[in-house]
């Protein structure tokens, strides 16, 4: 068995490490059956991207998405904190912080599952500022099918995290490889990594869930202290509730607070899902 410390190296070499059998075949399972009920029931309900960007990674045709996974069941909240995950992030995502010591968050949350046609995304990063002295961002993707060359297993350039540019558009890379894995693994990697998901050309289902932990000053994909339904708030950990960001919450205004990180946890708004 590879150690903690070893795929933190694996991160800080290649900017990607991948970790076998750490759900078994019934848990994928049943979070598949539970990501294909909120996809049937949500995904008709989407706001439509705008045409602008139809042919860039903003674009979701031809691809099963489900978003915002922390107001659907707190079933999920078992692999939002999964203790080998977050002793990995722990060094990444405190690195150069003040004593190593600042809080991170998990900033983005969704799972999606590539249709035969996709085509498979360009190469690219998600941290917005490629070549930074620290990892600001790590994605975490957990495999609840197996990963495979034919149905669109993720592709990474290894090294490109450290790289100072951006991927260019549309274009492979002499050195990319793709990320082969067994339903149940999970991968993590610095998210200046070029990568991409793959064409899944034979139609079979490869779901995954896709989870970005950012620095706490990074902002979130969506606004969860306006997307938090308060029965699900309620019953959070105050772990749970600090990796929603709960705690950094900017004050209202200058008779509120002072500090932009708060001392005790912000309630959110109250929401209900569409039904």
């Amino acid at each position: 068995m590879v150690s903690i410390e070893e795929h933190i190296k694996q991160i800080d070499i290649n900017g990607f490490t991948l970790i076998p059998n750490i759900l078994s075949d019934s848990d994928c399972e049943n979070y598949k059956q539970m990501l294909e009920r909120d996809y049937e029931k949500y995904s008709p309900l989407y706001c439509d991207a705008d045409a602008a960007y139809l042919t860039s990674l903003a674009h979701k045709g031809g691809e099963k998405v489900v978003y915002n996974l922390h107001n659907k069941s707190l079933a999920w909240y078992t692999l939002f904190e999964h203790d080998v995950v977050l002793s990995i992030l722990d060094v990444f995502l405190r690195k150069g912080s003040y004593q190593s010591q600042e809080p991170y968050y998990l900033n983005n949350i969704s799972a999606r599952c590539p249709l035969i046609g996709h085509p498979g995304q360009q190469l690219h990063l998600d941290s917005n500022l490629p070549g930074v002295n620290y990892c600001i961002i790590a994605n975490v993707i957990w495999l609840f099918d197996d990963f495979t060359i034919d149905n669109g297993a993720t592709r990474v350039v290894p090294g490109s995290h450290k790289w100072q540019f951006y991927a260019p558009d549309n274009a492979n890379h002499k050195d990319e490889v793709r990320i082969i894995g067994r339903r149940g693994s999970v991968l993590i990697f610095n998210a200046n990594l070029w990568h991409g998901g793959g064409e899944n050309t034979n139609g079979h289902s490869r779901w995954a869930l896709l989870l970005g932990y950012a620095r706490w000053f990074v902002k979130p994909s969506y606004d969860f202290m306006q997307n938090m339904p308060h029965d699900i708030y309620n019953q959070l950990t105050d772990k749970q509730k600090d990796l929603l960001g709960f705690r950094l919450v900017p004050p209202k205004d200058e008779f509120t607070r002072q500090r932009r990180r708060s001392d005790n946890f912000e309630v959110p708004f109250n929401y209900n899902l569409p039904r």
